[in-house]
């Protein structure tokens, strides 16, 4: 077995992530996915972004803003939840795995109290975005500023990765050279 086991793979993998960023349901399956993730499916919010924007940089921009919005609207369906769903489902269900009804009041105090800091927290950080949606419904955050502050991460983390996609375009097509090479 050679050294290069793993071209091969990585180069069929590569290309065929390739022919999906160019392709017109790469926008759509960029904000689906984190439609999905958003609300009820667990999984990296990057899944879909991060190699489609790596294979294709002059999308990186449109495929941060199809992300974004699904990952906001995604957002709300988890809000949207906690406040249907919470208090017939989600504390019966906490109170089977031991939270006692002291511990849900002080934690809806403090997510009401300090909502908007949560909610972006955890657009940044692995925190989970869906649990951290569900108890700002819980909790009655007013929507508009779990929708801002949800926003406001979203954008700044999709951004971000926009920005190093387009700063290491030059690093990426030099990989790319470099594995495809027959």
């Amino acid at each position: 077995m050679t050294r290069r086991w793993w071209r091969a793979p990585t180069v069929a993998v590569w290309l065929a992530v390739e022919r999906f960023a160019h392709a017109r349901g790469a926008l759509p399956a960029t904000f689906l996915w984190n439609l999905a993730q958003g609300s009820v499916v667990p999984g990296p919010v990057e899944l879909m972004f991060a190699p489609l924007a790596i294979a294709e940089p002059k999308r990186a921009w449109s495929l941060a803003s199809a992300a974004t919005l699904g990952s906001v609207l995604g957002g709300c369906v988890a809000y949207w939840i906690g406040v249907t769903a919470f208090a017939t489902v989600g504390a019966k269900l906490l109170a089977l795995l031991g939270v006692s009804d002291a511990q849900i009041t002080e934690s809806i105090a403090l997510m009401s109290k300090h909502g908007w800091w949560f909610i972006l927290g955890s657009t940044l950080t692995p925190i989970s975005t869906k649990v951290v949606a569900i108890g700002a419904g819980a909790a009655g955050v007013p929507l508009p500023v779990f929708v801002l502050s949800l926003a406001a991460g979203r954008v700044a983390r999709f951004a971000l990765g926009a920005v190093l996609v387009q700063g290491g375009r030059g690093v990426i097509d030099r990989w790319r050279e470099r594995v495809t090479r027959r």
